[in-house]
């Protein structure tokens, strides 16, 4: 009688660890996020990558980062578009870089549903708006099994490309569910 007791306490104890397990949310650190890691590293090859002298610099210049769009439809973007601009705009922060914030700022083409766009030939414009030396500027192409990304960082004043860098990103089925519109 008394074995069985134990072992219904013990029993008792499990479930309970059990239940308590399964109730636990799972946190990721940055870096072991996929999507974070893919963002993060790309704006560090972005800066790396500049070409002659780094225009863009910790501590230096203001950079504009607008959503990501759709190469299929320049005028277009998704969740998938939206974070990956957060992200970036998350890492330029960390290693220095000024960042405007576009959500504050009232006189830019926001698209509801689809974020701040910034389409080539305005870039000088809202720039000088913004009071922002360059724009980080994407598109991504869902392929399918892959999602292709193209980013590029543009100086405002002559919408000179100082940096660019490419990924692809597997289609997961987070990705998936980001780049449902």
């Amino acid at each position: 009688m008394r074995m069985s007791k134990a072992i219904s306490l013990i029993l008792a104890f499990l479930a309970i660890l059990a239940a308590s397990g399964c109730a636990t949310k799972t946190v990721y650190a940055e870096r072991e996020s996929v999507f974070i890691s893919a963002a993060y590293d790309a704006v560090d090859a972005l800066i790396k990558g500049q070409t002659k002298t780094p225009f863009i610099a910790p501590g230096g210049k203001r950079v504009l980062v607008p959503t990501v769009v759709d190469l299929g439809n320049l005028e277009r973007s998704s969740a998938f578009g939206r974070l990956l601009a957060e992200q970036m705009a998350s890492r330029l922060t960390q290693i220095g870089v000024s960042v405007s914030e576009l959500k504050l700022r009232g006189n830019l083409f926001v698209n509801p549903g689809q974020g701040e766009l910034i389409l080539s030939r305005e870039i000088r414009e809202i720039s000088s708006n913004q009071n922002a030396d360059a724009v980080l500027v994407g598109t991504y192409t869902d392929a399918g099994d892959a999602v292709y990304v193209t980013l590029k960082l543009v100086r405002a004043t002559d919408s000179t490309v100082s940096s660019a860098y490419n990924f692809a990103m597997v289609k997961s089925q987070t990705v998936a569910s980001l780049l449902q519109r």
